[in-house]
């Protein structure tokens, strides 16, 4: 097992304090490209032999976060499935009381359209020791998004669409009686908190029909979950078509961690903490997508035309 004891460490001793965990998946934080398989604790799908599957891996072939990201491979050696079932899967320290306030942020890269479904899920334990969905969002072959509402993994289809290889930051609000879903900052449900469990952790799986999906930049906290709404009319990109430099305009109570800006095909190419004249001159004419981070969490993604 490879890890950074001084990293798993602070970020132990942060999500205990209800502060944040950020996991990207990077050699700083202990992980090395390869089966994600027992990397700080991650478990990786087994088969029926109990071996463990080979394409849950580490990769630098795509992220949206520094170098490294999580790749939900197809599997050769495997038929599709009825359900997502391969992937990973990570268990919480100790569980998350639910009535306290839980949201946790994830970018998501799918290759191709027609494939498999990749699922992402928040589980807990009920009292038959059965794992139950909390909540969960899936990325759905045809084009779609698709959220869970209810113990057997019943749903309902977001307006947001998605198109192949582009980055997408979906966020999941869990509170005592509600659950919001985010997709690239806009709220797409609101649904009454179906379980009523703790949060013992979350997987990340898919049904094994086709192509990859790349996860990075999880971002998870406890705590108030209130978080300017980046969907209004206070956020803006000027100017839009933008030439040789663009600015981001914020609500002034808003203090930005990171803005980060990247091709159609999910590269970062612009990584900065301003957020007036970035330049971006050097980028070829086309369409662009800008992130910003806030240090409450809060994350959103505007597109941005260069001319």
């Amino acid at each position: 097992m490879m890890r950074n004891k001084l990293t798993i460490i602070f970020l132990l001793i942060s999500f205990i304090a209800f502060s944040q965990e950020h996991i990207s998946f990077e050699e700083e934080e202990g992980f090395v490209l390869g089966n994600l398989h027992e990397q700080n604790d991650w478990e990786v799908t087994e088969d029926q032999e109990g071996e463990i599957i080979s394409n849950q891996i580490i990769t630098d072939e795509k992220a949206s976060d520094g170098n490294f990201s999580f790749k939900n491979g197809h599997e050769d050696d495997f038929d599709f499935q009825f359900m997502p079932i391969f992937g990973a899967a990570k268990l919480f320290d100790e569980p998350i009381d639910f009535t306290e306030g839980f949201s946790l942020s994830y970018d998501i890269l799918v290759t191709d359209q027609l494939g498999s479904d990749f699922e992402f899920t928040l589980f807990g334990i009920n009292e038959y020791e059965e794992w139950i969905p909390v909540a969960g969002v899936g990325v759905e072959n045809r084009g779609m998004f698709y959220l869970i509402k209810d113990e057997n993994y019943d749903f309902d289809y977001a307006e947001a669409e998605w198109e192949p290889n582009q980055w997408i930051t979906i966020k999941i609000e869990v509170e005592e009686e509600e659950i919001k879903y985010y997709i690239n900052g806009e709220l797409e449900n609101t649904i009454p908190n179906f379980s009523q469990l703790d949060i013992h952790g979350f997987n990340m799986l898919h049904n094994n029909y086709g192509h990859d999906a790349y996860y990075d930049n999880i971002i998870m906290g406890t705590g108030d979950l209130s978080t300017p709404d980046y969907s209004k009319a206070e956020l803006k990109i000027h100017p839009n078509p933008a030439e040789d430099f663009v600015s981001v305009q914020l609500p002034s109570e808003i203090e930005v961690e990171n803005i980060s800006v990247y091709n159609i095909i999910g590269q970062q190419l612009i990584s900065t903490t301003s957020t007036e004249n970035i330049e971006i001159s050097d980028l070829s004419y086309g369409t662009y997508f800008i992130r910003i981070t806030d240090k409450n969490g809060g994350i959103t993604t505007k597109k941005m035309l260069k001319k």
